[in-house]
């Protein structure tokens, strides 16, 4: 389960079968001066670079790109997350000239990246729902012990 922003062409046309290299390279170095150091894959049909230390990534194609961060944070640490993720995305838009999309505020970027809180919002609620998930299976752990 992550959060997701995603990314295609301003005038919804399809783009490219492959990604274009020098994108991709702009868009490494943009990683690294939001994140730090990436760890970077450049397959035959799309590009990837994952932060490991944050379980950020950001997919490129031809015709599209996202980024996706796992369901790790709450609170603070949630709102760190999602301002770097901002700030990567409003990058990949400048970059490539698509136009990126939260699918979880239904906004674009441009709106969403004003409504921090209500992303970091859903941090919270995915990490309540985990822990409540976590209490009742340790509950019902206990109650297979105690038969």
């Amino acid at each position: 389960m992550s959060y997701d922003l995603t990314f295609l062409p301003k005038d919804g046309a399809p783009g490219d079968d492959r990604p274009d290299a020098a994108v991709w390279a702009a868009l490494v170095a943009e990683a690294e001066r939001v994140l730090g150091p990436v760890v970077a894959f450049e397959g035959e049909d799309n590009y990837e670079l994952t932060d490991e230390s944050t379980g950020i990534q950001l997919s490129y194609y031809g015709g599209e790109a996202a980024i996706t961060v796992p369901y790790w944070y709450s609170g603070a640490a949630a709102k760190a997350i999602v301002t770097k993720i901002y700030e990567l995305a409003r990058g990949v838009e400048r970059l490539t000239g698509f136009t990126g999309h939260d699918p979880q505020l239904d906004l674009p970027l441009a709106k969403a990246a004003k409504k921090v809180r209500r992303s970091v919002g859903s941090f919270d609620q995915v990490a309540a729902m985990f822990a409540r998930r976590e209490k009742a299976e340790r509950r019902a752990e206990k109650r297979r012990e105690q038969r």
